[in-house]
């Protein structure tokens, strides 16, 4: 699968990602003369990426972001399954520990859940096979795209992989009963997360193991997907590392 990444540090992640090969680099001119883009276009040399130096109106016709910092790459990324990364995970007795939805409509909330399931240690972030992926996911996750597994895998028959491998999915709705706070998070566990527009549907929730909501105090009703999700990772994080801090 081949993506458009832009900016610079999305760039500079994707030079330094294990996974990620970066097929062509296109560098504005004038961009050169940063002391950041020197140091892509050194490491784009060392691995032999082709570089071309093209004009600013080039790139602004590229951008799919509007906001590419005089460094646009082309990148190949490793389509990863459920079923190998679940595998992997068993031969490392490692929990797996994921994050996934059923759809997503902004790509800046797609880039921020995966920044964030990132830095909270997740084993991936699990994206439907239908589910759109673009330039703007990638910058909003400030590299998160080039260190963390992005699943492609059928949002159901994903469900029905982690169960199989004993992996409790936890469903964030308004309707659950008990809050995150109120639930034992530790251990191996999948957080799906609704939709910004219509939520998690009674089919969904239905496959999952148990449905969780986060306490709301004020007069809206619901937060952001991409928070929610950073909600409850943490919390889960919190579970995992630091409630023996309060016992």
């Amino acid at each position: 699968m081949i993506i458009q990444i832009e900016g610079r540090n999305p760039a500079y992640e994707a030079l330094n990602s294990d996974t990620d090969t970066i097929t062509q680099l296109y560098i504005q001119g004038k961009s050169a003369a940063s002391p950041k883009v020197r140091e892509i276009i050194s490491l784009a040399q060392k691995q032999g990426v082709r570089i071309r130096k093209v004009s600013s109106r080039r790139l602004d016709r590229m951008s799919q972001t509007h906001a590419h910092q005089g460094v646009i790459a082309k990148v190949k990324k490793v389509k990863v399954r459920l079923i190998d990364e679940l595998l992997k995970l068993d031969e490392k007795g490692v929990d797996p520990f994921f994050v996934m939805f059923n759809e997503v409509l902004y790509q800046q909330n797609l880039g921020a859940i995966i920044r964030t399931a990132e830095c909270a240690g997740c084993s991936g972030v699990i994206i439907p096979l239908k589910t759109k992926f673009t330039a703007e996911a990638v910058r909003a996750s400030m590299g998160g795209t080039e260190h963390i597994s992005l699943i492609n895998e059928n949002f159901f028959n994903a469900i029905k992989l982690l169960k199989n491998y004993a992996v409790k999915t936890v469903c964030l709705d308004v309707t659950g009963k008990k809050s995150i706070y109120e639930e034992d998070l530790r251990g191996p566990l999948a957080f799906i997360v609704g939709g910004e527009d219509r939520g998690i549907s009674r089919t969904v929730i239905d496959k999952c193991d148990i449905v969780l909501n986060i306490p709301i105090f004020g007069r809206i009703n619901s937060l952001n997907m991409s928070n929610a999700a950073a909600v409850a990772l943490y919390e889960k994080v919190r579970q995992e590392r630091f409630s023996s801090l309060h016992n």
